[in-house]
């Protein structure tokens, strides 16, 4: 199979490198210049990766507080009202309460995989709030950066005659 096969056929052939800017070109102002790529999310990315992170790290801390209130005689269960690091310390003292003839492994090795999935999320959520601070964003347009409204007279020629119009942005 090996001495059958054909190498590097599929593959494009590499992009000459963009020239180096002239130091006409490296005194431009910044606004000729090339903008950031549209890869770049908008400027708006930020609050909803912000409310997100938010969110997820508010439910998975609502879950563990729950969780903690559900089994409240449980080892380690007032550790879960602790933001982030409440599941993990739980997750410590994994086991049988003392004098609970009814605790089962089963539940247990459960309760140890319930408190991982609420610590992760509670750090996942933390993790994205934080992205939220460092994301680059694309610079907005010119024209998104006309907000107010705007209406000015415009003169216009339909045939032979002549009018007077509006127009406005809105």
């Amino acid at each position: 199979m090996l001495l059958g096969s054909a190498s590097a056929f599929a593959q494009e052939t590499a992009a000459p490198a963009a020239p180096a800017p002239t130091a006409v070109e490296a005194r431009q102002p910044a606004a000729t210049r090339e903008a950031l790529p549209l890869e770049y999310p908008p400027p708006g990315a930020r609050t909803t990766l912000a409310v997100t992170g938010s969110a997820v790290f508010l439910g998975w801390y609502g879950v563990a507080w729950g969780h903690s209130l559900l089994e409240d005689d449980a080892p380690g269960a007032k550790d879960l009202r602790l933001p982030v690091v409440g599941p993990w310390m739980a997750l410590s003292q994994a086991g049988c309460s003392d004098g609970n003839p009814d605790c089962s492994k089963v539940w247990v090795v459960m309760r140890a995989i319930l408190n991982v999935v609420e610590g992760v999320g509670q750090a996942g959520g933390l993790a994205v709030l934080g992205e939220s601070l460092f994301l680059p964003t694309r610079e907005p347009s010119p024209r998104a950066a006309i907000t107010r409204p705007s209406i000015e007279p415009v003169p216009f020629v339909a045939g032979d005659s002549l009018g007077l119009g509006l127009r406005g942005n809105f």
